[in-house]
């Protein structure tokens, strides 16, 4: 098989700017950049300064912005660009963000846990501080005054009537050696960040010249479909070609794993061929497995309650089921192995470890791959698995030609790595006041994590006594991962819905209860203000309900009060109030934006979406049964902000775990009973 490939002159034509400029320590960008990254068509005569790996002052006065952490729609492109000009003291205006290849200098590049702007703060204000100091170094020896006579600010550096612009200072910068402890700004200084930034990206986006994996064309690649087994445990045993060869563009059809590959000129070409396949499967082991059976199965692990203390006992069982993640943009990945090298255009959450499995799997030495990433058109935890990437390389090998895979999106949902199922046993008792004295939790999830127990569990925000919280798992074939919030989007409804039915039983308010016993007065606090904005106690018209849950891990606290009607179609989500403190918040816009769709994803899972397996395999197959909130369900959203000066938190998970416990006891107040099963099934 052959493919007319773009020339090598085409793919490195960006190597023309690195002799110009200042530079610190930066990759160029892949040729496919977008979104105000770097795009000079010709080389600028004069010094870059390149103090260390995060930013380089160009010759024109841009400051070129690298940004190591993928972009996957939470905005890290903008916030963490915004840190590193925040310290370095240049006008927003003239910044340029510049996406890194997978490198390992930039230390870890992976995007999950809430983590991008947590483990990056420290480091990207020194970065900035860094080459700050470095520039007002510079131009105190040209003027001859001390550095602590000299500001920057704007892209300039000024002393009294002298005045230089930053590119002025890059070769005398660029001499000086790289502080390693240079001063930070004082937060109540700060000019950039807290101020409520559009992305970097809006415009390319809305115009669609941004390049997401789906777009990239970097090479000119045949496309590839792969036609893969139903069941999780099965295999294709026997295909027959014929009609699918006869698709106008289809170029070869081949077996690899226990999938078929077609392989097209085009995308449609490819899909239109593995729709004409004829193929016998074989669904191994796992033929028989069912939702029905798994929940047996955690049920079953159940183990009976040791002896508790006097006081009145609670007691409630929960269900949660599986959940794929369906982002907007199917998985994709771009191949190209040539001379030695392999060459990768991923939209992946962690682009550091796929380079040693790239390596592996192209038989390269790591040195020899060259990761580029996209924007990324959601991730919520699917792209931390490379399944995808590896698909596309061994195909690539077969093609010996650049090679785009891309799933559809019923291959998407059939073939995700899941947020497991789970079963939740939970009993407390209450003593004569009507406080929780014992609280003992028993969680089951089908698949994950078998030794470790469950995802943080044990994370409970109330001081309620003794507290024991113990894990464990069943056996499935149902390829498990982490999910938006992780272990939270089980424990964050469990939690704050029995705690609710604590108060009930205490013959309490739900918030009262709450602010008796939370130990955290940063929660507290979102906890009050959330009950003041959202008129907590004032009378609702019939058929409606109030409800309230809390949040708090990843550095963050996020308080939901949800309004919810009782109608003839079922549920109505009338208003939502949240209350947030993520300590400084780098772009009260990104905060804001996080907490709409993670209340919006929690939501869903609490009256929509859920994953069920019928013989081995995912009845499921994209939005139209797998089903997520349209913009006619949306409710009417308050999100206040509480400043702070503690250090960032993560946005990225916590609007998700409170939303559905918030709503199932909206849905409690309004009826009078209680859901524990998602998603709520009001028959």
């Amino acid at each position: 098989m052959s493919l007319e490939s773009v020339s090598r002159r085409d793919v490195l034509r960006v190597a023309a700017v690195a002799g110009t400029g200042l530079v610190l320590g930066c990759r160029l960008a892949s040729p496919d950049s977008h979104a105000r990254n770097l795009s000079h068509g010709e080389a600028q005569d004069g010094p870059v300064f390149e103090p260390n790996a995060w930013l380089k002052v160009l010759p024109n006065d841009d400051v070129v912005i690298v940004v190591a952490r993928p972009d996957i729609g939470q905005g890290t492109r903008t916030s963490m660009a915004m840190i590193v000009a925040e310290e370095l003291g240049v006008d927003w205006r003239k910044v340029k963000v510049e996406q890194a290849v997978a490198d390992r200098k930039y230390g870890p590049m992976g995007v999950g846990g809430s983590a991008s702007v947590r483990g990056s703060y420290a480091p990207l204000r020194r970065a900035g501080a860094a080459a700050r100091e470095m520039l007002v170094a510079a131009a105190a020896a040209k003027w001859g005054v001390e550095a602590s006579a000299c500001r920057a600010e704007n892209g300039v550096v000024l002393s009294g009537d002298n005045k230089l612009a930053f590119a002025a200072l890059a070769a005398d910068a660029a001499k000086l050696p790289v502080p390693a402890n240079p001063t930070l700004k004082d937060p109540a200084a700060f000019t950039i960040i807290g101020k409520r930034t559009s992305r970097v990206d809006n415009r390319d986006v809305v115009t669609g010249r941004a390049v997401f994996g789906l777009d990239v064309r970097a090479v000119k690649a045949f496309r590839a479909a792969i036609l893969r087994p139903r069941c999780f445990t099965g295999r294709i045993s026997e295909f027959d070609d014929t009609e699918a060869r006869k698709v106008e563009g289809v170029r070869d059809v081949f077996q690899l794993g226990t999938g078929v590959v077609v392989i097209g000129d085009t995308t449609h070409a490819a899909f239109e061929g593995r729709k004409r396949l004829k193929t016998t499967e074989n669904p191994g082991p796992a033929g028989k497995v069912t939702s029905a059976s798994i929940r047996e199965a955690m049920r079953a692990a159940i183990q009976p309650w040791p002896e508790a203390p006097e006081g009145k006992v609670v007691e409630a069982t929960f269900e949660l089921p599986f959940l794929a993640h369906a982002p907007m943009e199917p998985q994709n990945c771009t191949v190209w192995i040539h001379d030695g090298v392999c060459e990768i255009w991923a939209p992946t959450q962690v682009p550091d470890s796929l380079l040693g499995q790239a390596a592996r799997a192209a038989e390269v030495a790591p040195d020899k791959v060259t990761i580029h990433v996209p924007l990324i058109g959601g991730g919520f935890g699917r792209r931390l698995v490379s399944d995808f990437a590896m698909e596309a390389i061994e195909i690539a090998k077969r093609v010996g030609d650049p090679v785009q895979l891309v799933w559809s999106r019923d291959d998407d949902t059939r073939h995700d790595y899941y947020r497991p199922a789970s079963h939740h046993a939970l009993r407390a008792v209450l003593d004569a006041s009507g406080k929780p004295i014992h609280w003992r939790h028993q969680y089951i999830q089908a698949g994950g994590r078998t030794n470790a127990g469950p995802y943080r569990a044990e994370s409970l925000d109330y001081g309620f006594g003794s507290v024991e919280a113990r894990g464990g798992s069943v056996a499935t074939p149902v390829p498990t991962g982490a999910w938006r919030s992780v272990g939270h989007s089980h424990t964050g409804f469990v939690y704050e819905a029995f705690v609710d039915e604590l108060a009930t039983a205490a013959g309490q308010d739900p918030v009262a209860f709450r602010l008796a016993h939370i130990e955290d007065p940063r929660l507290r606090k979102a906890l009050e203000l959330c009950a003041e904005k959202a008129n907590w106690g004032s009378k609702l018209p019939n058929g409606r309900g109030r409800g309230v849950a809390c949040f708090a891990d990843y550095g963050s606290y996020c308080v939901h009060i949800v309004e919810a009607t009782m109608t003839k179609g079922g549920v109505k989500v009338n208003r939502v109030v949240s209350t947030v403190d993520c300590g400084i918040a780098i772009n009260p816009g990104g905060v804001e934006q996080q907490i709409l769709g993670g209340t919006v994803d929690g939501l869903s899972c609490a009256l929509r979406a859920e994953i069920t397996i019928e013989n081995g395999g995912v009845v499921e197959s994209s939005y139209r049964d797998f089903e997520w909130f349209r913009m006619k369900d949306a409710p009417r959203h308050e999100i206040h902000r509480i400043e702070s000066r503690e250090s960032p938190g993560g946005m990225g998970e916590v609007g998700v775990p409170g939303a559905p416990a918030a709503l199932a006891n909206a849905i409690f107040a309004a009826t009078g009973t209680r859901y524990r099963n998602l998603p709520i099934r009001l028959a």
